[in-house]
């Protein structure tokens, strides 16, 4: 009788073990087309360059509520960055930071170290303003969500370097656009998980008591 109940305990947490892995991929996988479906959506027009808060938002919602700002704050945070680096000359001021003259081997190609590193930075730059404005209102919602800040900034310096790699092995600039959001979407999305982990758990519970009762 006591081994019966050891292994139906035991069936039932390796299949609650499964079921929570299923869900943390599943929301890093969600994240990761909201991110590539905004970037796609951004080469229609410039007026789109902010798809992002909404296609992020539509993950977001599904475990935390009353988050409409996140569109907001995140539009609000890319226009901020957009007049940093392009209207106050923060681009060139990274780009003349940095030694001139390297060159790195990319496969058959040569990529120059200066611009590379400048794409990088600028990205990095980019998105810790963006989620400066978003972490305003995630600290709302889950402890230690300043982790969200280092989290985008790294997935925005992967994005700089991965964009102008793929463009350069391949010579298709959307594969650069899309592998640049994937980067981004998987390093961000892997934190999301580990920020999101007692939301994820209270939907998985909430779930079950539905499919129960």
């Amino acid at each position: 009788m006591q081994l019966s109940k050891f292994l139906s305990l035991g069936l039932r947490s390796c299949i609650e073990w499964k079921s929570t892995l299923l869900s943390y991929l599943a929301l890093v996988s969600l994240w990761i087309l909201a991110n590539v479906a905004s970037e796609l959506l951004e080469d229609f027009s410039f007026f789109l360059e902010t798809a992002f808060g909404v296609t992020q938002w539509l993950v977001l919602r599904r475990y935390i509520r009353h988050l409409g700002w996140w569109i907001l704050l995140s539009a609000y945070g890319w226009v901020i960055a957009f007049v940093l680096i392009n209207v106050v000359g923060a681009r060139s001021w990274i780009f003349s930071l940095i030694p001139p003259g390297g060159e790195l081997a990319i496969g058959d190609e040569l990529i120059n170290t200066q611009i590379l590193w400048t794409r990088v930075l600028v990205r990095l730059l980019e998105w810790v303003v963006i989620a400066i404005l978003q972490w305003l209102l995630l600290r709302r919602y889950i402890p230690h969500a300043s982790w969200w800040i280092f989290a985008s900034a790294l997935g925005g310096a992967v994005k700089g370097g991965v964009e102008p790699v793929v463009r350069l092995l391949t010579a298709i600039d959307e594969l650069g656009t899309i592998a640049g959001a994937v980067a981004y979407g998987l390093v961000t999305g892997v934190v999301l998980v580990l920020l999101l982990k007692h939301q994820i758990q209270h939907r998985q519970h909430r779930e079950r008591m539905d499919l129960y009762y």
